[in-house]
């Protein structure tokens, strides 16, 4: 089902030395087309109703989509929860009394996630991105009505993000997380992921008298008041000091969190729950314990608690499936959570690493206001090995596996399937990190290229780029030979020549040759890393990403921006210009079908959820990664996704009004 989702203009400036790049398109058509991405979410997520510690689980919404972070009213009649039923979160709201299907809160077409509902059930504060990036914002709690967003008063209107904000007892203060006044860096391990760090803060109910609490290195977050409100407990990284390797058995992800406690004003922290326990996401218990979600195998979760003193640890939830951000009604003594609902059972793409569910993420595809036409959007639950069909519902992709990898072509839902070969022994799942990714089809969907070998590292981490036809036939290694890291290939529209990037020269720097591998041009030479080029519809220009005018951050790494290389009629390279100038990464640039935009994957909206949150549960390398799109003739910038997953790769297309999905 396609459902409506209303544009946000992010921001407009004007790019100066962009007219003048001179890229020629074609007319605006009536349909803006579709634009394939991947990303980096769950299958399906319900909310789920225990009446007490161990008891079988109700599931109250059976959404085939992601329905998550559900709390209770003081009076236990409603329970709010963040849906994504319409393409983005929003807030929902169920009756446990009267029953019946769940009410759309706020409509809004940015996110809204993360509500807490005040002592005496007046005013609803929740996490929204309407600002740009994501702020905390209240309003009035009225669950009878659908109310529009202009009635909500943002309180925290800073740069940063700001999350999980929880009212005092006595509903005069707000205590939340956030990233504002801590470094971003890359990460010591995988230097093209971005990571941030946070900290508890609390204000005012008005916004006022803003106060930092803590002060340790990694994350601090999730704020859950004592119930006589002279303390505040809260999850915590500490006493990690500085960014180092991985502390959780998931790559990429820093692990080691632990229940810890202070008083209301930040003094005397102290640990709650053992160390070598994995701890998330605090709650009080109606008897007075500490509940947590706590990983309970390599990717599975539950719910439990422990006394505060110490002691042995009490199931909250069952087994039967995992589970995840615990609340409670504490004159009930109920609980509620979200975890994994019903999902089809066949693998797809990346399942061991994203967990169970199909290629198409369930709320998909949306619809989102494109100025006066629509787009429609196509999220892929993958990671770098997907590319769009330029002309039908179909995808390359890799399917990864303990033995390998198969390379198939399917229908955007993962039916369909075609397999055209396999190779044993390489993909993550597989445990090396020797894939198959950088897919890109020929314009005429005849070939596909695409890279084999090493995704990062250094210029000896071999790979190289190959090309296949779609049916299977003719697989060549067009690089065989070079010893270098070449890849992220792309064709030329008349698919004569194509550009990639290779090492082969001591640095990262674009190269183009022909179909066939031969007649080598150098595009760009430098210390920079440039990567991600794709030609322009004409052939005339190429758009890349390169970290040639970032400034180092605190570990000595640098961001991406996205850049326009014209290409003069012998094939020689021409003017740059760089179009995107944000402090963190701009990547993953494509054109649209006429030309006159580039969408692309960037971390300016910061991110709308505390990274822990996401990344333990989640295998979101990056964390950065919402789609926007750029207008080449005037800098016009519109945000096309908000939510709080990994996403990246975009193909912009535009396919037969018979073809797209209904």
């Amino acid at each position: 089902m396609t459902v409506s989702i209303r544009l946000q203009v992010a921001s407009v400036f004007v790019a100066l030395a962009v007219a003048a790049a001179n890229i020629a398109s074609a007319d605006v058509e009536t349909d803006p087309g579709q634009i394939v991405f991947s990303s980096l979410r769950p299958g399906n997520w319900d909310i789920f109703y225990f009446t007490g510690p161990g008891a079988a689980p109700k599931r109250l919404t059976v959404h085939p989509g992601l329905d998550y972070e559900a709390t209770f009213s003081p009076d236990g009649r409603w329970v709010v929860f963040t849906s994504e039923r319409r393409g983005q979160p929003d807030l929902y709201v169920l009756d446990i009394e009267a029953g019946g299907p769940p009410r759309l809160l706020i409509d809004n077409a940015a996110l809204e996630d993360q509500a807490a509902i005040s002592p005496d059930g007046k005013t609803i504060a929740f996490v929204g991105t309407q600002s740009g990036n994501a702020d905390i914002y209240v309003m009035p709690f009225e669950p009878l009505t659908t109310q529009d967003f202009d009635g909500a008063v943002n309180l925290t209107r800073h740069d940063g993000g700001d999350f999980r904000p929880a009212f005092s007892p006595d509903g005069k203060r707000i205590a939340f997380s956030t990233d504002r006044d801590t470094p971003v860096y890359g990460h010591p391990g995988l230097s093209f992921m971005r990571q941030r760090e946070g900290e508890i803060y609390v204000m005012d109910t008005d916004g006022g008298n803003v106060e930092r609490l803590t002060f340790a290195r990694s994350w601090d977050g999730s704020p859950e008041w004592s119930p006589d409100g002279k303390s505040i407990y809260f999850y915590s990284g500490r006493p990690r000091e500085i960014p180092g390797p991985p502390g959780s058995h998931i790559l990429g992800q820093e692990g080691g969190f632990r229940i810890w406690r202070m008083a209301a004003d930040g003094s005397d922290p102290r640990a709650v729950t053992p160390e070598g326990t994995e701890a998330l996401a605090p709650a009080l218990t109606p008897d007075g314990r500490i509940a947590y979600q706590t990983r309970r195998t390599f990717i599975g979760w539950s719910i439990q608690s422990r006394a505060p003193a110490g002691g042995e640890p009490r199931m909250e939830s069952d087994e039967a499936t995992d589970y995840w951000n615990p609340g409670y009604h504490h004159a009930s003594g109920a609980m509620v959570c979200h975890g994994v609902g019903p999902l089809d059972t066949d693998k797809q793409a990346v399942q061991d690493i994203l967990g169970p569910g199909g290629l198409l993420a369930l709320d998909y595809p949306a619809s989102v206001e494109f100025l006066d036409k629509t787009l429609t959007l196509y999220a892929m639950r993958h990671t770098s090995g997907l590319a769009a069909h330029p002309s039908a519902p179909r995808v390359a992709v890799t399917i990864e596996n303990n033995a390998g990898t198969r390379f198939v072509i399917e229908d955007f839902d993962g039916s369909n399937q075609t397999e055209l070969f396999s190779v044993d022994g390489i993909g993550i799942v597989s445990g090396t990190l020797n894939r198959i990714f950088g897919l890109k089809w020929s314009a005429d969907a005849q070939w596909i290229t695409y890279t084999q070998g090493w995704f990062f590292g250094d210029q000896t981490n071999k790979a190289d780029v190959w090309k296949i036809r779609h049916d299977g036939r003719q697989r060549i290694n067009l690089t065989a030979g070079s010893g270098a890291n070449n890849g992220m290939p792309a064709f030329s529209p008349d698919r004569k020549r194509i550009v990639f990037r290779s090492s082969r020269n001591g640095n990262f720097d674009l190269y183009l040759m022909d179909a066939d591998g031969n007649n080598l041009v150098q595009l760009t030479d430098d210390i920079a890393k440039d990567n991600f080029p794709v030609f322009s519809p004409t052939g005339d220009a190429i758009v890349y990403s390169s970290d040639r005018d970032s400034s180092l951050d605190p570990l000595g790494y640098k961001s991406f921006d996205n850049y326009i290389m014209k290409l003069k009629p012998d094939g020689n390279p021409g003017e740059i210009i760089r179009i995107t100038d944000d402090p963190g990464h701009d990547a993953h640039p494509a054109f649209s079908p006429d030309g006159k935009w580039i969408v692309y994957t960037s971390e300016r909206a910061g991110i709308s959820d505390e990274e822990p949150l996401v990344q333990e549960v989640i295998f979101g390398p990056q964390m950065y990664g919402e789609i926007f799109a750029y207008r080449l003739s005037d800098g016009l910038r519109l945000r096309l996704t908000h939510n709080k997953w990994e996403e990246s790769g975009p193909f912009w297309i535009r396919l037969p009004q018979t073809s797209a999905l209904e």
